[in-house]
């Protein structure tokens, strides 16, 4: 099939799906009225689906001819970020934002399903396209997963949109694509009392503030600059007035690796700090640890066809570089092989130059027809075997 074609066909339908759901972003977990959308978009072009819960739905179109199951991954949560875009279809939700391209994944989701079904009697196989919710630390494909609605699937293909890319940019790697993603929290505790008494006071900001200093130098001076590593502090709370003490102070962050050794090695040492730092502060303390994602580990022969594929719809594909930022995507692996792509949607001219999760972030949406295609076709070869 001509996909390239087929989804500029769908462009019109395809941007008020992106504008729409970026209007009403919800955050993980509470993606409800998003996927009500979603059914009501599949319900209309006649597209069966499974909705084993209220933010979990998977069309299913099934070819005419018999063949293997792959399947597509589009994220549907929103961040809580106030957007300051002054797009005339920003956020109509105080506080949260589709600032990471989910709502595009979405929108492409439901375009590719479209594509798919109306070829149906052309496919091989049965493609499922899946509409995750909780893919921002939240453990959303895991929930995916627990549905055992996808353990047939022999394959999965899955596109990010990516903000530092040229708009149409087709970019694939073999191997590690995202990094293991661990949040965190550490519980400082003190002793509170009045700011002009320190010496009877035990005072937990101090100690917080020499704890965020002393666990950059994890990156710095404890792992290899050869070997990717982040640690990150995102918040920090504490106290409630000038002239207080506080009794307590919170951290929250993010722990990135790429290699087992390097995880363990990173915990450890992250772990030892926090308790030497307290302990010469005089401070008690808790960690709480939280897995989100391990790495996206990209399967060879899917990258090969994702290239084969690009040339297909018309472009030369770009080798992808690693990147930081964490994709629960890749637990799919669980199952079957795995796929990763991005594409890029930068254009200068639009203002669509600013980093996921901040609050000017937007796309160009002449890329969304692209990466919807580039899905379909992927789908469409690994089912043909080629």
């Amino acid at each position: 099939m001509d996909a390239m074609q087929l989804a500029l066909n769908e462009f019109d339908s395809l941007s008020c799906d992106y504008r729409h759901l970026h209007m009403y972003p919800e955050i993980s977990r509470h993606e409800v009225n998003t996927h009500a959308y979603i059914r009501s978009c599949l319900d209309k072009n006649g597209i069966e689906y499974l909705a084993p819960k209220d933010n979990i739905t998977i069309a299913v179109i099934k070819g005419a001819l018999p063949g293997k199951t792959c399947a597509i991954r589009s994220d549907t949560d929103a961040l809580q970020v106030t957007e300051d875009t002054g797009l005339e279809y920003a956020s109509r939700n105080p506080g949260v934002m589709h600032a990471c391209g989910h709502d595009g994944h979405t929108a492409i989701g439901i375009t590719c399903a479209k594509i798919l079904n109306d070829q149906r009697q052309s496919l091989h196989g049965t493609i499922k396209v899946i509409f995750q919710p909780a893919e921002e630390g939240e453990l959303g494909a895991q929930a995916v997963m627990d549905t055992g609605l996808v353990n047939d699937v022999n394959a999965f293909f899955g596109v990010h949109l990516w903000s530092t890319f040229e708009s149409g940019e087709l970019r694939v790697r073999t191997g590690g694509a995202s990094a293991s993603t661990d949040m965190f929290t550490v519980r400082i505790t003190g002793r509170s009392g009045h700011g002009a008494m320190p010496e009877i006071c035990v005072d937990p900001i101090v100690c917080a503030s020499a704890l965020v200093g002393e666990l950059q130098h994890i990156v710095s001076r404890f792992s290899s600059p050869f070997e990717p590593v982040v640690v990150t502090i995102g918040s920090f709370h504490a106290g409630t007035r000038c002239n207080i003490i506080a009794g307590e102070a919170v951290l929250e962050g993010t722990i990135r690796t790429c290699d087992p050794e390097v995880y363990r090695s990173v915990h450890e040492k992250f772990d030892l700090m926090v308790k030497n730092t307290c302990e010469s502060f005089g401070c008690k303390w808790e960690i709480d640890m939280r897995p989100a994602c391990g790495v996206t580990f990209n399967d060879e022969k899917l990258c090969a066809l994702a290239r084969r594929a690009a040339k297909e719809i018309g472009r030369e594909p770009l080798e992808d570089i690693p990147t930081m930022i964490g994709d629960d995507f890749g637990d799919f692996r669980a199952f079957a092989p795995v796929c990763y792509m991005r594409v890029g949607v930068r254009n200068e001219k639009l203002q669509a130059v600013y980093a996921h999760h901040h609050p000017r972030f937007r796309i160009d949406e002449s890329a969304l027809p692209l990466a919807a295609a580039w899905l379909v076709k992927n789908c469409e070869m690994y089912l043909e075997g080629r």
